[in-house]
């Protein structure tokens, strides 16, 4: 057998290792030419590790540069999207089981199994749709939408497919079956309950019990052990995967499933819609031996409710430098207003002792005022509730400003409930009836830069690269460049040309950031209007140097 250290054409010892992935030695340059049609599907500059506490893990095995692909990868399984949002089971528009093309429910099926397709001529892969077929008849096309997603159960497809790779796939089979489930943790809990109800029953009702009696030796196994098995592997490992059309499906990969969570990411990823690869890229300059983080959860959560998300999704609680920091990377994202006597306001800031502990007690960091993990979680809680209550329609700019003024009271002016609502007023500010740029006083507009300016901090040192909050990021930056501009209108004329070239530098710094984001529906669409934005502050730049060059030559 040929080790490591030997060339793997000839044999002999070799002392050339592969400037790539430094995995395989050649003896010559000519060797590793030939050897090199069977060694670039393995070929990555990454190496599996694992330890007790992370379990296993991607480590980069050389330094890259940032936007840098590291590795790309072909998926175990595709399909439907996992978790289903309450809009999701009334949305009338869905995933073709084809080809994952938007499609309305009603409208075309499958001839065979009935289930919802683009077209009536676009057909999907032969064993699930002879499986789907034993289900029962659909139902009538004018049927509700909520009737009919629950009929027609993506995240239920999104487990057969994984099944039928039993059948399909064995290598890629045992490949999904290696992966973490966290079957024992998942016992009792409300996801494996509802996994009970919404994926095992559906399928071995519908499905698999009319299986077994008219083909019992199609798929050997699939008992309801094994369901819970599939919707574990599936919640702990599945990765989102947003098409440009706006669809999203979840995705398992053996290698990109491995990368571990951190509240600061290190790389991205993207999917190609039409091969179904992954290809992660390096979001930030990597060193050699650096971990490969990608993010589980929401990165513009408070540490209680990241951990509390990671713990009932993935099974573990993160230690990373940000859930360690009380601050949040001195953000101050969870923090409340000292919550002392209100009589007595000493200005501090309430923090938790312990950011791993939900229970734990808040301490203010100015006064000796210490109250408990409970008070806290019901008092977020109430929060929580005033925001989603507010944000659930479309909220004016008015109506924005009282809550804040009233949260104020409560929550540190960076908390993320106050980012939300501070993000869209910014947006507001300037685009509402009544509200437009142009009527603004002087301090309006100097009030939304502020605002934009703590905004676009916040996401810095939360997210110094932008790798998941490049949206926002633009969003504010175009909404400086916007309020630029009008005081640049405003301005004295020495005044004006500084303005506007420090709102074409924020748009410029925008289109940097945004393309993170080339490949999603929101991405696409910002980019379109940022686009015009540049254009026209161009526009207003060369209007500007055109004018003052006439001017000097008139005198």
């Amino acid at each position: 057998m040929v080790s490591s250290t030997d060339c793997p054409v000839c044999g002999v010892a070799a002392s050339q290792a592969c400037t790539r992935c430094k995995m395989v030695r050649y003896c010559d340059r000519e060797h590793q030419k030939q050897h090199w049609p069977q060694h670039k599907r393995s070929c990555r500059p990454i190496s599996e590790e694992q330890d007790a506490q992370l379990g296993r893990y991607l480590m980069v095995t050389q330094d890259i540069a940032a936007g840098q692909t590291v590795f790309v990868e072909e998926p175990l399984v595709v399909g439907p999207k996992w978790y289903h949002s309450d809009a999701d089971k009334e949305a009338p528009i869905v995933a073709c089981v084809g080809c994952s093309t938007p499609c309305r429910l009603g409208k075309h099926q499958c001839r065979r199994c009935r289930w919802p397709v683009c077209s009536s001529g676009c057909e999907h892969e032969a064993l699930e749709c002879s499986v789907l077929s034993l289900g029962s008849a659909a139902p009538a096309p004018r049927t509700d939408a909520r009737s009919l997603n629950d009929h027609f159960r993506g995240d239920a497809l999104l487990v057969l497919k994984c099944l039928l790779l039993q059948r399909q796939s064995p290598a890629k089979w045992t490949a999904l079956l290696e992966m973490q489930s966290h079957e024992e943790e998942r016992r009792g809990t409300e996801l494996h309950d509802e996994a009970e109800k919404r994926v095992v029953n559906y399928l071995q009702q519908r499905f698999l019990g009319r299986l077994k009696k008219t083909k019992p030796n199609l798929l050997p196994d699939c008992g309801p052990e094994l369901l819970h098995r599939l919707c574990g592997i599936i919640e702990t490992n599945f990765m989102v995967i947003e098409l440009p059309t706006g669809v999203e499906l979840s995705g398992l990969f053996r290698q990109a499933c491995m990368m571990e969570h951190a509240c600061q990411p290190n790389c991205d990823f993207q999917f190609d819609a039409i091969t179904q690869q992954i290809a992660v890229r390096a979001g930030c300059d990597l060193q050699k031996g650096d971990h490969l983080r990608i993010s589980y959860t929401n990165i513009l959560w408070g540490t209680q409710l990241r951990q509390h998300h990671l713990r009932l999704t993935k099974h573990f609680s993160c230690r990373c430098s940000r859930c360690l920091d009380p601050t949040e990377y001195g953000t101050y994202i969870s923090a409340l207003a000292c919550l002392g006597d209100v009589n007595q306001t000493c200005g501090g800031t309430h923090l938790p002792v312990d950011p791993l502990d939900e229970n734990t007690q808040w301490k203010c960091d100015t006064c000796p005022m210490v109250v408990d993990g409970a008070y806290v979680a019901e008092l977020q809680t109430h929060m929580t509730e005033q925001v989603e209550s507010l944000m659930a329609g479309c909220p004016s700019a008015n109506q924005i400003e009282l809550l804040l003024a009233r949260l104020s009271q409560i929550l540190h002016p960076n908390h993320f409930h106050t980012f939300n609502l501070k993000h869209t007023l910014i947006q507001l500010y300037g685009n509402e009836a009544g509200l437009e740029l142009g009527s603004l006083s002087s301090d309006q507009l100097e009030r939304k830069l502020r605002l934009c300016d703590e905004l676009y901090n916040v996401c810095r040192r939360l997210d110094p690269y932008s790798i998941k909050l490049a949206i926002y990021v633009t969003v504010i930056l175009i909404e400086i460049a916007h309020t630029l501009e009008e005081q640049a209108r405003r301005a004295p004329e020495e005044e004006v040309s500084a303005l506007l070239a420090l709102a074409q530098a924020r748009l410029k710094e925008a289109e940097v950031v945004l393309q993170r984001e080339q490949d999603s529906v929101a991405g696409k669409k910002l980019n379109d209007k940022l686009q015009k934005e540049i254009f026209e502050c161009e526009k207003q730049i060369l209007t500007l140097s055109y004018n003052q060059k006439r001017d000097v030559g008139q005198k």
